[in-house]
């Protein structure tokens, strides 16, 4: 049985609020509806709650979110940009840490 995540702001509301928008010098597209994480989620075939599962570049976090909703126990999200350090944390919290 998956872990679900409590409610949480949507993405798009999370870059307004932080007033954050792709930079093309770090290459950065934004993942912003989640039937397009849930395909990749379901897609992949994983057994997300025995995986490690690391993400570079996780941006706002919904594909992070979308592996947290579908039973990841154990997620490394790699972000080199700062501006996202508050909404990850966020998440970070609501998950329990995992």
């Amino acid at each position: 049985m998956a872990l679900r995540l409590p409610k949480l702001p949507s993405i798009r509301d999370l870059t307004r609020i932080y007033n954050l928008q792709a930079k093309q010098k770090l290459s950065q597209n934004f993942l912003m509806d989640r039937n397009v994480t849930n395909k990749i989620i379901s897609l992949a075939g994983l057994e997300l709650d025995n995986a490690l599962c690391v993400e570079v570049g996780p941006g706002p976090g919904l594909l992070t979110r979308t592996m947290l909703d579908n039973g990841a126990l154990h997620v490394v999200a790699v972000e080199k940009d700062p501006r996202f350090v508050p909404i990850l944390d966020q998440l970070k919290d609501a998950s329990n840490g995992r």
